[in-house]
C-alpha cells in the first residue's frame, strides 16, 4: 500500500513539474497499425506486405491497415512515413529500392534510411526483364540486336525512377551499349498492366508481381538479375550467364519504423515480425508468389545496409544515373 502511495505521489510530482514521462508500452499496441506501402496495389512490396501482415495482426492482436502511397519511385511513401508520429503505430514496408536506392538517385527524396529503424527483412528475390507473349523477341540476345538496330524504339516499363528495376535496367542498357525508351509507372502492378495491354514492349519487374502472369503464359521472361537461376522458375536465364556478370542483384523487402520510436515498442514489433516472417503459412505463400523467404533482424540489417548503400551508389554511378 505504501509503495502505491509513493508511486502516485511521484507521478503527480512529475506531472506538476512538467518533466516528460517515459512511454509505458504495457498496452502496446492497443489500436490499428498503419502499414505504409510506397507503391500501388499488386506490386512486389504490396503482395509481400499483405502476406506477412496477415499473420502479424494475429500476433499483435490489432488490425494492420495498409496505406498505399505510390509515386516518385517510392519516395512519396517514404517521405510520408517519416513525417508520421514515431509511436510504433505507423510502419513503412520498403527495402533496397525505397530506403537505400531512392535517396541516392533521387535528389528530391526527403529522407534516407538513417531516418528509420529496420525491423525485419522479409523477402528477397530477383528482378526480371520480360516481354508480352506476342512480342517478337524470345531471348535477351534478340532484344539487344533489335535495340541496336532501332535505338530508343523499344519501350521498357519500370515501377518508378530510382527503383531497383530502374538501376538494373540502366546498368544493362549501359553494358549492352543500347538505348531503350524507359517509362516509369507507379509500382509493379501498373507496370505489368501496361505490358499486358501492349502499351510497352517490355518491363523490368520483381518476380513476385510477375509470377501469376508468367505461370499463365501471358509474358516471356528474358533474364533475371539473380546471381543464380531461381529454384522454381528455373527456365529464366540470368543476366550473368548471358554475358553481364555485373548484374547480379537481389532486391528485398521488409518493415521499418520511424527513428525515435520508443525502444520497448520497437522490440515488440521486432519480435512480432520475426514470428510472422518465419511462420510456415507466410513462407509457403511467399514461395508461391515467386519470392524467397529471407528473414533478417535489426542487428543483421544494420550491418548489411551500409554495405549495400555503398554498392548501390557505385552501381548508380556506373549506370550513369548519378555522377
Amino acid at each position: 500500500m505504501k509503495s502505491s502511495k509513493w508511486f502516485i505521489i511521484c507521478l503527480m510530482t512529475l506531472l506538476i513539474s512538467g518533466v516528460p514521462l517515459p512511454v509505458i508500452s504495457g498496452d502496446f499496441p492497443n489500436k490499428p497499425i498503419h502499414m505504409v506501402v510506397p507503391y500501388g496495389p499488386g506490386g512486389t512490396h504490396d503482395i509481400a506486405a499483405r502476406i506477412v501482415d496477415g499473420v502479424l495482426q494475429e500476433i499483435l492482436e490489432v488490425p494492420v491497415i495498409h496505406v498505399n502511397k505510390s509515386g516518385g519511385g517510392g519516395i512519396v511513401g517514404g517521405g510520408y512515413a517519416k513525417q508520421q508520429k514515431a509511436d510504433g503505430y505507423t510502419l513503412l514496408y520498403g527495402g533496397l529500392s525505397v530506403l537505400i536506392e531512392a535517396p541516392i538517385v533521387k535528389p528530391n527524396a526527403t529522407y534516407t534510411w538513417h531516418d528509420f529503424i529496420p525491423l525485419a527483412r522479409v523477402t528477397s528475390g530477383p528482378l526480371i526483364l520480360s516481354v508480352n507473349k506476342d512480342a517478337p523477341w524470345n531471348t535477351l540476345e534478340e532484344l539487344v540486336a533489335d535495340a541496336k538496330k532501332n535505338p530508343g524504339k523499344i519501350s521498357v516499363g519500370i515501377p518508378g525512377f530510382g527503383s531497383s528495376q530502374h538501376l538494373v535496367l540502366s546498368l544493362f542498357q549501359s553494358l549492352a551499349d543500347i538505348e531503350l525508351n524507359i517509362i516509369p509507372y507507379k509500382g509493379d502492378g501498373n507496370n505489368i498492366t501496361s505490358l499486358l495491354g501492349k502499351h510497352t514492349d517490355a518491363a523490368m519487374t520483381g518476380l513476385t508481381s510477375l509470377t501469376p502472369h508468367l505461370n499463365a503464359g501471358n509474358v516471356k521472361a528474358l533474364a533475371s538479375s539473380a546471381p543464380e537461376r531461381h529454384p522454381i522458375q528455373k527456365d529464366i536465364p540470368t543476366f550473368k550467364e548471358k554475358g553481364y556478370p555485373k548484374i547480379a542483384v537481389l532486391s528485398w523487402t521488409g518493415a521499418w519504423v520511424p527513428k525515435g520510436t520508443p525502444a520497448d515498442r520497437v522490440q515488440i514489433l521486432q519480435e512480432a515480425y520475426k514470428k510472422a516472417a518465419n511462420h510456415k503459412s507466410v513462407t509457403t505463400l511467399i514461395k508461391k508468389a515467386g519470392s524467397t523467404p529471407d528473414y533478417a533482424g535489426t542487428d543483421q540489417l544494420m550491418q548489411i545496409v551500409p554495405i549495400e548503400e555503398e554498392a548501390i551508389r557505385s552501381a548508380a554511378m556506373a549506370a550513369g544515373i548519378v555522377k
